[in-house]
């Protein structure tokens, strides 16, 4: 009886390849889509405001609106599905990459910022196709499944900042500014990845009821609070640090296109080690493999402050900061949805993707008065406090447990 109960909980194994290599080219697709767009934002503020103080604005209306498309996506998938919800989420970001680039047109910051808010829902499917792969295999293989979906994304989020000279370069060909480009080539990755996973992925079989499954308002969130905490943390320091990269780059004349190559590299950091950081979950745990992950965060962010004003020195520091978030969120991902039954799931995940935005958002609003009053220095210096907090609450937990 418990190998049956056994066998209806746990997600069943995608019936062809299909729906994976559909979720794997949507992230890709969209991960080019929201890094092009998301370099340009502090950009884009700064240069329609003539404020440092604004610059992290767009990246905190990104967040905003990822929080609330991630919360509501996670409550509306258990019942249409993920593959609706997710194509729909993606139609929204083209909606809009839109929307900022008529703002632009108009160097207005009000659309620009209702724009950016739109293209929280871009990021929101980006993120929630780790979790949407995860559910195609078994429990065993999740963290392996979750980290081919990030090294997918790592493809277009790598190629996207670097893209920002030729967008910009193809908008003045047409008589427009520059910043509208990263914009007007949004408008169309999110439709291909609308399309792509519209059409092309799957939604897993839902498992056959059981009285002994329990729901999700039986378990209680606080035995989530751990891996929300290396979640939300994770996305504090690096959204935080790396908001202002470009923008600090930007004080010493960098050019767009080396700009463009420090976020590529920093992204690649973010994504590329994933099948890394599973292994490492596999092999020492996630718990360790998170706190590995913080002295990697607070490590880079410490180089920062002494490397600050060289472009290969920000180049490696943000490198390392993208690594140590992947730990941070393989890690994390894998805690908050080990050994839960779908409909709880969902909701963590909900949760999670909610957790990662709200921090996003503070660190967003925060990074650009810090810079503005204290420097980079100070900035970076905070971070490396805020992932040390990761590895204390991992080890207090681990250690009452």
């Amino acid at each position: 009886m418990r190998n049956e109960t056994t066998a209806r909980l746990a997600p069943e194994r995608a019936t062809s390849p299909g729906p994976m290599r559909a979720v794997r080219l949507g992230a890709a697709v969209g991960g080019l889509a929201q890094s092009l767009t998301g370099a340009a934002g502090a950009l884009l503020a700064h240069q329609v405001s003539g404020s440092e103080a604004a610059a992290g604005l767009p990246q905190t209306a990104l967040v905003a609106g990822a929080v609330i498309s991630a919360a509501t996506a996670s409550r509306l998938a258990a019942s249409f599905g993920r593959r609706r919800v997710m194509a729909a989420g993606a139609v929204a970001a083209v909606i809009g990459s839109a929307l900022v680039a008529a703002g632009a047109a108009e160097t207005a910051l009000v659309p620009i910022l209702a724009g950016f808010a739109m293209l929280g829902s871009g990021t929101a499917v980006v993120m929630l196709c780790r979790y949407a792969a995860a559910e195609l295999v078994p429990e065993s293989d999740r963290a392996k499944a979750m980290s081919s979906v990030l090294v997918a994304t790592t493809v277009g989020a790598v190629a996207g900042p670097n893209l920002l000279a030729p967008a910009g370069a193809a908008a003045e060909a047409v008589g427009l500014a520059a910043l509208i480009g990263p914009f007007v080539f949004g408008v169309v990755g999110f439709a291909l990845t609308a399309l792509i996973l519209g059409a092309g992925m799957a939604d897993a079989p839902r498992p056959e009821p059981d009285r002994d499954t329990p729901r999700a308002g039986s378990v209680p969130i606080s035995s989530a609070a751990p891996a929300l905490a290396v979640l939300a943390l994770s996305n504090l320091v690096m959204v935080a640090v790396m908001t202002m990269a470009p923008v600090r780059m930007g004080h010493f004349h960098a050019s767009l296109s080396l700009i463009g190559l420090v976020v590529s590299l920093h992204v690649a950091g973010m994504f590329a080690p994933s099948p890394l950081s599973a292994r490492l979950v596999d092999r020492i745990g996630a718990p360790r493999t998170a706190v590995l992950g913080s002295l990697v965060m607070a490590s880079s962010c410490l180089a920062a402050t002494v490397l600050d004003g060289s472009a290969l020195g920000m180049a490696v520091t943000m490198t390392g900061l993208g690594v140590g978030w992947n730990l941070g969120l393989v890690s994390g991902s894998a805690m908050l949805t080990a050994s839960l039954p779908r409909e709880v799931r969902l909701r963590r995940e909900g949760t999670g993707e909610v957790g990662m935005g709200l921090a996003a958002a503070t660190g967003g609003i925060a990074c650009g008065p810090v810079a503005a009053w204290g420097g980079y220095g100070l900035l970076a210096v905070g971070g490396a406090a805020a992932a040390g907090l990761i590895a204390a609450i991992v080890r207090r937990v681990d250690s009452e447990g």
